[in-house]
């Protein structure tokens, strides 16, 4: 299926490794054009080595709690890449095993806001896009009750992300802007949470590994191949879903 996402320009946070680099491949496959941020040099680095040769991306060092230094970062990366037509809503504070105030407000902070102020202000590029898209990567945690030996923070906060991407498609419909939300479930990748419960808890991980269908836990190549479809001009009739991309792994029957 051509996508018609060549010569498309889009932003992505927190796109260092797992779901995002693997966003930032997609669309760097598709003949797109990424800029990305993550929090870190080394993470950025690595991840600008991992796509050499593979399209035009630029990465740089941003904390999306940080939201002046978010909203100048926006502007650069309009400005180097010519536009902006898809804005990837990625980052996330990840969950705190801490039940504090911190947690629900570094959450708040870095999911929430950080989602906010990058959409806001890319708003002026997307207005001028004839494809322009958002899109939140949420967590199935948003819609359904799992462990809670971490802050609930992490569901409750991811869950505020959808409905506000389900918003902005009413609010930004008629400016031709779409918005949308993926929802995934336990996805394994090198160096994520998945990797780390395996190694230390792995009753836990074998107890949601089974609970999948297939028998398996879903890849970040998986939800990527989603989040560009969703954002492509060839879903321009998706408009304000939320898409779960588990694998089975909830059980929840949509309609």
């Amino acid at each position: 299926m051509d996508m018609r996402l060549k010569d498309r320009r889009v932003l992505v946070s927190g796109a260092s490794r797992g779901i995002g680099l693997a966003i930032v491949e997609r669309f760097l496959a598709e003949g797109a054009s990424v800029a990305f941020f993550a929090r870190g040099q080394q993470g950025v680095d690595d991840a600008l080595a991992a796509l050499n040769g593979k399209g035009q991306v630029c990465g740089a060092v941003v904390d999306s709690s940080e939201h002046d230094a978010l909203r100048a970062w926006v502007t650069q990366a309009a400005e180097t890449l010519g536009g902006i037509d898809i804005v990837v809503n990625n980052t996330s504070a990840s969950a705190s095993v801490e039940w504090t105030e911190a947690a629900w407000r570094n959450s708040f902070e870095v999911d929430m806001m950080g989602s906010v102020v990058m959409s806001t202000a890319a708003l002026p590029w997307l207005e001028a896009s004839d494809a322009a898209a958002v899109l939140q990567v949420a967590t199935v945690t948003a819609s359904e009750h799992h462990d809670m030996s971490v802050c609930p923070s992490y569901g409750a906060i991811k869950a505020a992300t959808v409905n506000h991407a389900a918003q902005l498609a009413q609010n930004w419909g008629g400016k031709g802007i779409r918005s949308n939300s993926i929802s995934p479930g336990p996805i394994y990748f090198e160096g994520g949470a998945w990797e780390d419960i395996k190694e230390n808890y792995f009753d836990l991980y074998e107890r949601d590994r089974l609970a999948h269908p297939s028998g398996r836990m879903g890849t970040a190549e998986e939800v990527a191949n989603v989040a560009v479809f969703v954002c492509s001009p060839a879903a321009s009739w998706i408009n304000g879903e939320n898409v779960v991309v588990d694998g089975g792994f909830t059980k929840g029957v949509g309609l």
